[in-house]
């Protein structure tokens, strides 16, 4: 038996396993991990480099600097914040020479290959510390141009992003990067070093040159001049902190009757030199002013000056009170309350657009830190669909609440992200969403999001829904029988093959758009999936599924991975419990359902868990797919799917207290849920090289339901 920790530690040593005490413990534990933290803005220089659609940072120096001359040098520089040290893989290639170096020491240099192909990508390893790294690129400009493009080796599974290295850049998103030079750098410099010490001149710009200085905010930042001032007006907003409630003095000179908002709603009509008093609750409070130019002063009640702030949470303290927005036309009052938000894009005269501050071609960019809360992905939408229901089960409304809060953070943020992937190249976040090219990216989600607005209204909940629906039906690859499989250029390896996952990312996405729209074509296309993949997928002489079909060799991987088989049960359960009984093909989804329960009622092991590779028992014990197991055969037992109601009950309870003992802490921690999966004929891989994680969310969700799914049938058994 596979020892995660002391048994001692477990919870079922320390509390037990009563399903609603454990339920409990994990949702709690999980909650207070990943707290629902709020994005937090970066600025962005819009003359930095463009990104790709597959989150490369394109460094090309040649194309700022163009008439770089052969042989000098180039250096970009930037800082990767990451939550753990060890090596790291990055997407790599390069335009010549490129040397780079991590934390001040020498740790790569490309070779003459790499050199030569710069539209080819490499893997390159560094070992990089927990928190801050400072990632400097010395590159030399050849004929075929100068510098690098740079990214993670998964920009769907290991998001990053980068940051401003120096002092004065701490919160820009995005490289430094220099002009040429004759000669090597003498030094490599540090994180937080102030700019104005260091040899080398970085770029974009962060400071305004002494013409733009002696120019307004409006003319310097927007470019127009005075006579535009006749057909436009500028969003102006800034905050302010009142230390109590009480009346505030609020003047100061605006152009063209200047309209003042105050927390979105609006005051009314200033005169151009104003003076006006405000009962101000304390706390923060926004003031928008919409006309051309704009003054203000604060004061409180005692005639202090309270201090003006920015209406966003930047990430250190540079002195940027005011956000600007525009130009609209004079005919146009935008609606304040939904801009001043800062969640979607600005709709201007010349397009969308997004706010900006006093600096040059600099605008506020949102990315979201808490990277397990208000993020896009597959695993989060199963983790979701666990805690969710954990909700309901347990009538808690402030976990509810949170998961709502999740679901929101998602959805109001995809416009501005579907905004920002057009402009700058690639969302700062959202990088599933935006990227839609298989089931990976939205069904898992989207399924979630459907369950969580049956309890809650979520806005633009529904528009994403409709998408994610529309790429399933429209979208995604297909066999001519009609089988999704996988068939794109993300991961190559994954081309032409059918996926025993892909039917937990397909078949209950389907059933809730069912459930939701009473649509029967979502019901024919879920139970033809169910046919089809047992039809690539079924081993009959083991009675379980091939994790795999390879379509372009025709043949199963023959592998028995556990979770892959854990994604088929779990979905059939769900198909089975909102098809109608006359519905067509019930009779065989239920055969099918009860061929699998079958087979994998054999494999659970003397302990109660199933393994990792199910036939291999020198593998170790999974959780995820234990758990999927237990929640399939307790709602066979209490659907009544299963005639031997008996030995599945006994065996799902058996299951339940073997993760309680075995895989869950007294803390609530999950441990032995295998990491995400790849693809290989080997058995081995899968149980000796795709080891687990702890507390991955691939498995957080599958055991709360699990667990849910065990107080039901133990609470109709009595």
């Amino acid at each position: 038996m596979y020892d995660y920790f002391p048994k001692e530690q477990s919870i079922g040593y320390r509390i037990g396993s009563e399903g609603k005490t454990v339920l409990r413990t994990i949702a709690d534990r999980y909650v207070s991990d990943n707290p629902p933290v709020p994005v937090r803005y970066y600025l962005r220089s819009r003359n930095n480099f463009h990104i790709s659609e597959d989150y490369m940072e394109e460094i090309k120096l040649h194309e700022k600097f163009p008439r770089m001359e052969l042989e000098s040098y180039g250096y970009a520089w930037a800082r990767l914040i990451l939550p753990q040290e060890g090596p790291f893989h990055f997407r790599f290639s390069a335009f010549g020479p490129v040397t780079i170096y991590a934390n001040g020491k020498r740790v790569f240099r490309t070779g003459h290959e790499q050199e030569r192909f710069p539209d080819r990508l490499w893997d390159v390893c560094l070992d990089l510390q927990a928190g801050d790294n400072s990632l400097f690129f010395e590159c030399i400009c050849t004929p075929l141009g100068c510098g690098f493009s740079i990214g993670s080796s998964s920009y769907k599974g290991r998001r990053i992003q980068f940051f401003g290295p120096t002092r004065q850049r701490r919160d820009y998103s995005g490289f430094l990067y220099s002009g040429p030079y004759p000669v090597k750098a003498k030094s490599i410099p540090e994180l937080d070093s102030d700019e104005e010490d260091l040899d080398i001149r970085w770029y974009p710009e962060y400071e305004w040159g002494e013409k733009e200085e002696k120019l307004t905010p409006v003319r310097r930042i927007f470019g127009l001049d005075e006579a535009d001032s006749k057909s436009f007006r500028i969003l102006s907003v800034t905050s302010v902190f009142c230390p109590f409630t009480g009346m505030y003095h609020i003047l100061g000179t605006g152009s063209k009757q200047p309209v003042l908002y105050l927390d979105g709603q609006k005051v009314g009509k200033l005169n151009c030199n104003y003076d006006i008093s405000l009962r101000l609750t304390g706390g923060y409070h926004n003031l928008a002013f919409l006309c051309w130019e704009v003054s203000v002063e604060i004061k409180a009640e005692n005639g202090d000056i309270v201090p003006l702030c920015c209406p966003v949470k930047l990430t250190v303290g540079q002195n940027l009170p005011w956000l600007y927005a525009g130009p609209f036309h004079v005919q146009e009052e935008p609606d304040v309350a939904e801009v001043i938000s800062f969640q979607r894009p600005v709709k201007t005269a010349p397009g969308n657009s997004f706010w900006m501050v006093d600096l040059p071609e600099t605008a506020i960019r949102p990315f979201n830190e808490g990277v397990l809360y208000g993020e896009w992905s597959y695993p989060l939408g199963v983790t979701l669909y666990g805690l969710i229901q954990t909700a309901r089960i347990l009538t808690d409304t402030s976990l509810g609440t949170y998961v709502e809060g999740h679901m929101k953070k998602c959805t109001e943020f995809y416009d501005y992200c579907i905004w920002d992937k057009n402009f700058y190249g690639a969302a700062p976040f959202h990088n599933q969403l935006t990227t839609i090219d298989s089931l990976d990216d939205c069904g898992s989600f989207a399924s979630a999001l459907l369950e969580v607005m049956k309890d809650y209204e979520i806005p633009e909940g529904r528009k994403i829904a409709d998408m994610a629906a529309d790429f399933v039906a429209c979208g995604q690859q297909r066999l001519d029988d009609g089988t999704f499989y996988r068939n794109h250029s993300y991961l190559p390896i994954m081309d032409e093959t059918i996926w025993a996952d892909d039917m937990y990312m397909s078949i209950p996405f389907l059933c809730r758009c069912y459930e939701s729209q009473g649509d029967d074509r979502y019901l024919h296309d879920a139970v033809k999936q169910v046919k089809n993949f047992f039809k690539y997928l079924y081993m009959p002489d083991m009675q379980i599924m091939s994790h795999i079909y390879d379509t372009h060799y025709q043949v199963q991987t023959k592998v028995p991975w556990g979770r892959g088989n854990g994604w088929v049960l779990f979905s059939v359960s769900e198909l089975l419990a909102v098809l109608p009984d006359e519905f067509s093909g019930k009779d065989e989804i239920l055969s099918i359902f009860r061929k699998l329960c079958r087979g994998f009622l054999k494999l659970q092991g003397v302990e109660g868990m199933w393994h990792q590779v199910l036939t291999f028992l020198d593998s170790y014990q999974e959780t995820s797919c234990t758990a999927m197991f237990i929640y399939g055969f307790a709602r066979g037992v209490r659907y009544g799917w299963l005639p031997e109601k008996s030995d599945y009950a006994k065996a799902a309870v058996k299951g339940w207290e073997a993760l309680c003992s075995t895989a869950i802490d007294w803390k609530g921690n999950i441990y032995g849920v295998c990491r995400g999966s790849g693809y290989s004929f080997s058995k081995e891989y899968y149980a000796r090289d795709l080891g687990w994680n702890l507390n991955d969310t691939h498995g957080i969700g599958i055991v709360l339901l699990a667990g849910i799914e065990v107080e039901k049938m133990k609470e109709e058994q009595v």
